[in-house]
């Protein structure tokens, strides 16, 4: 059942006393295969997902769990962070076993989607998530406003705020029941609403377009009070 070929191509560890993944002591960064290789797209803006999973490939809950995890964290996470959040009350030696599985089944996956490529490395008992092997909104949203924050003419302003207002789909990791989400949410929720906001602010003399991306933010938390009131502000504006 077990693939080798499929495990070595995703982890790397340092062969540390705790290590789970010892079985990929051997692999080697430098030799990687990327040939035909894509990027696999994920979706934690609203309810998780891992697209593009083949027919008959099983996803694990708990794997997609994992990987949003890494995500909010901005892509890393030591091992014991993950188990304090995602498994607090087995012993420590299971829950260790049971990541094992579950990291198997998120490289396996992976490979299955977009090819041969080191999607995660386990290092130093920290892990990793490639960055350049994912497409995640989540990080997508990030690097918008960040673009927005260091963005010197209005016009490239108002492009990166549309783009992290544009990717949103809903609150972080929706309806997933995830127990340690509840700050990270309210971060992400904070951040699109901010976004919002403020390209709203930018359209100041378009309202129609201000009103426009205010009402999109809005029905998503329709009971922000700040998004509110924005959108009051502009119904008040003539077009």
């Amino acid at each position: 059942m077990n693939d080798p070929r499929l495990e070595g191509s995703a982890a790397v560890d340092d062969g540390g006393a705790d290590a789970v993944e010892g079985h990929d002591t051997h692999h080697r960064l430098d030799k990687q295969v990327n040939v035909g290789v894509k990027r696999v797209q994920v979706r934690v803006l609203g309810p998780p997902a891992i697209l593009g999973v083949p027919n008959g490939q099983h996803v694990r809950p708990q794997a997609v769990e994992f990987l949003v995890h890494l995500i909010v964290r901005g892509g890393s996470a030591y091992q014991h962070e993950i188990l304090d959040d995602l498994m607090p009350e087995p012993p420590r030696r299971l829950a260790a076993q049971r990541l094992h599985t579950y990291t198997y089944n998120l490289r396996r996956i992976c490979t299955r989607i977009g090819g041969e490529n080191t999607y995660l490395q386990l290092k130093r008992h920290r892990y990793t998530l490639n960055h350049d092997a994912f497409d995640v909104d989540l990080w997508t949203m990030r690097d918008a406003i960040t673009a927005a924050q260091s963005a010197t003419k209005p016009a490239a302003r108002v492009a990166a705020l549309r783009r992290a207002v544009d990717v949103y789909r809903g609150p972080l990791a929706n309806h997933a029941g995830y127990l340690w989400l509840a700050p990270h949410r309210d971060t992400v929720t904070r951040d699109f609403v901010t976004a919002a906001l403020t390209l709203a602010e930018a359209l100041a003399d378009r309202p129609a377009e201000a009103r426009s991306a205010l009402q999109a933010a809005a029905s998503h938390h329709p009971d922000d009070e700040r998004l509110a009131a924005a959108l009051l502000a502009t119904r008040r504006r003539p077009d």
